[in-house]
């Protein structure tokens, strides 16, 4: 089992708080997302030395805060350019050491029962998706609706729609949270959707279901390229339980439920 952490981003929703540090490294409650993040992992027994983390913004600060452990880092040097299906691609040799690959977002931070169930899926492509995303979302803004995006499942919990903009509630089913593992032919497959997005956009060709070119796609982009092409995603269904601190106001509503 290896886990990629993407945190590679700039984080400039967030500042002044990231002015001097990565995203990742913003505290909530005095300790830090990444520190939060790892903790939950370790508690389910995944240990430093397996754990790589994508930097970019700020990336030495990142590895002098965790001097001394056995934490491994990989350099996005285009991370001011891309996005993260690229700072994911940094890590495409850890994802050919034919071991098992969770993928987490670095703005987010979950408990331990979220990432036991991501651990627990055997299936070659599953995702973590969140059944009671309408509440957090309404506290986090006034129209939830202005901010989510859809996430549509069949009858056996494989994905058929993610990451698209709407504003009908009936195609958001769930939400996606930015955690997802990828197993056996699943990691070939992954890597695989990549290389052709990145193959259309050298020729000026559209992905699957968005303007953006393989440089700037979302993680979602790839995930939706990947149904497109007939893979099946699992859902891993949650129900709360974990946070994303995308801008000072998340900050804010995450500290107010973490201490009520």
């Amino acid at each position: 089992m290896k886990i990629i952490i993407l945190a590679a981003g700039q984080g400039t929703r967030l500042r002044p708080l990231t002015d001097k540090c990565p995203k990742c490294m913003v505290e909530v409650k005095g300790k830090s997302i990444i520190d939060r993040q790892i903790a939950s992992m370790n508690s389910c027994g995944i240990n430093d030395e397996d754990i790589y983390i994508v930097t970019g913004y700020c990336g030495a600060v990142l590895e002098e805060h965790f001097k001394g452990r056995e934490i491994h880092f990989i350099y996005n040097e285009e991370f001011d350019k891309t996005n993260m299906v690229c700072s994911l691609m940094c890590a495409s040799d850890v994802m050919k050491s034919d071991e098992d690959i969770i993928v987490s977002y670095g703005d987010i931070i979950y408990n331990a029962d979220v990432f036991q169930k991501i651990l627990l899926s055997k299936e070659q492509l599953s995702v973590i998706v969140d059944d009671g995303w309408y509440d957090y979302w309404s506290d986090r803004c006034e129209n939830p609706l202005s901010d989510a995006e859809s996430l549509i499942y069949d009858e056996l919990d494989n994905l058929v729609e993610i990451g698209q903009k709407t504003n009908d509630l009936s195609r958001v089913q769930s939400q996606y949270i930015g955690l997802m593992r990828f197993q056996k032919d699943g990691i070939t497959k992954v890597l695989n959707i990549a290389e052709e997005a990145k193959l259309r956009s050298s020729v000026g060709k559209k992905l699957w279901r968005t303007t953006r070119t393989y440089q700037k796609m979302y993680m979602t982009d790839l995930l939706q390229g990947l149904i497109d092409e007939g893979n099946k995603l699992k859902a891993v269904h949650i129900n709360r339980g974990w946070y994303e601190i995308d801008n000072c106001d998340d900050l804010g509503v995450v500290e107010k439920q973490l201490a009520e």
